[in-house]
């Protein structure tokens, strides 16, 4: 079958008009990307890809250059007045100008752990809105080409995946990623650090919940494999051996049933995997400025810890690391969609 027909066949030119009416979908072209992985020819993917990274880091830099040159410069003046402060009669100035430059340091880490909270969440709720436009075209395909009891399992998984990521991910992690920028903020005024270990739990409970998270969607997807794609197979048996029985013209209809799901089957992996290069080409322009914010501060505190104020030092590197648990968190949110349509492809592909 042509790929023309059985993309009009199976309406999914429906869902490319639904996509981009989503206002980040500008300048990707799904049915572009169905062609490519249909035809088996991913080069050009490739390059957009390659392209893309490079536009987005040239970019960011741009933006960010401003921003290291003004942390380098208070972190040096800083040094500068905790390495001399014995030439003053007492401490007092060296205290208020280790203050004063921490303050000055809060606000550069709270504007740009803010601006990455907020990409994050945007890219979240893209991940999400392009969810509720996919999955229903995508299991209808299931439905109709291997049946509709694993069609309508695995939606049913769909759904708690997109409320895990509206629920969970942005209601929950997010908002506790910003409760955890305030507890870095109060160790760096508290002496000897009182809550390393504290913000060390915290850190380690956020990752705890996306690692539980990935862990029991993939479970469910692979016992959901177990059950309605086996039923639906043996009813598919069933449905070949009734027409092959029919005399005279039951071969020929059961040779051009199966290779017209054959083809039903082509069209849904391919569906599957233009979805998550779609979706991977949206996330990566603020997965790449997130994970260049976060790099910034690791490597900015890692090369001046030998003559930078260490709690300094130690809070930039915790903001960094809050960073980069926002970009974990917005990277779970993209995994959780490439898991399931991988193990739904994996379920499906033998059924017939």
């Amino acid at each position: 079958m042509e790929f023309q027909q059985i993309y009009d066949e199976f309406k999914i030119r429906d869902l490319e008009k639904s996509i981009e009416e989503l206002t980040f979908s500008s300048g990707i072209s799904f049915w572009e990307l169905m062609k490519e992985t249909y035809d088996n020819s991913g080069k050009g993917f490739l390059i957009s890809f390659v392209e893309k990274i490079r536009d987005a880091i040239i970019l960011e830099w741009m933006d960010l250059k401003n921003i290291i040159i003004t942390i380098v410069i208070v972190l040096i003046i800083s040094a500068l007045f905790s390495n001399f402060k014995d030439i003053f009669r007492n401490n007092q100035i060296a205290e208020l100008s280790f203050y004063v430059n921490y303050l000055i340091l809060i606000l550069i880490f709270v504007n740009c752990f803010g601006q990455a909270l907020e990409i994050g969440e945007e890219t979240l709720r893209n991940i999400e809105q392009f969810m509720r436009v996919f999955f229903p075209t995508y299991f209808g395909i299931i439905g109709t080409t291997i049946g509709v009891g694993t069609g309508l399992g695995y939606y049913q998984i769909a759904v708690i995946v997109i409320y895990v990521v509206e629920w969970v991910l942005i209601a929950l992690l997010l908002p506790a990623l910003s409760t955890y920028m305030l507890f870095v903020f109060m160790n760096g005024i508290w002496e000897e650090g009182k809550m390393v270990i504290f913000l060390d739990f915290y850190r380690k409970a956020i990752k705890f919940i996306l690692k539980l998270l990935l862990g029991m969607l993939t479970g469910a997807s692979i016992l959901q494999s177990f059950i309605n794609p086996l039923i639906d197979k043996v009813k598919g048996e069933t449905v070949y051996k009734t027409i092959e029985s029919i005399p005279g013209i039951g071969e020929v209809s059961e040779g051009m049933l199966r290779i017209w799901l054959g083809s039903a089957v082509l069209i849904k992996n391919s569906v599957g995997i233009a979805g998550g290069i779609f979706l991977l080409m949206v996330c990566l322009n603020p997965m790449v400025k997130i994970f260049l914010m976060g790099s910034i501060f690791k490597i900015i505190s890692a090369l001046l810890s030998f003559v930078a104020e260490k709690k300094m030092i130690q809070c930039m590197n915790q903001v960094g690391e809050a960073i980069f648990m926002i970009l974990q968190t917005v990277s779970y949110g993209l995994l959780l969609f490439v898991v399931l349509i991988a193990v739904t492809a994996g379920a499906t592909n033998g059924v017939f």
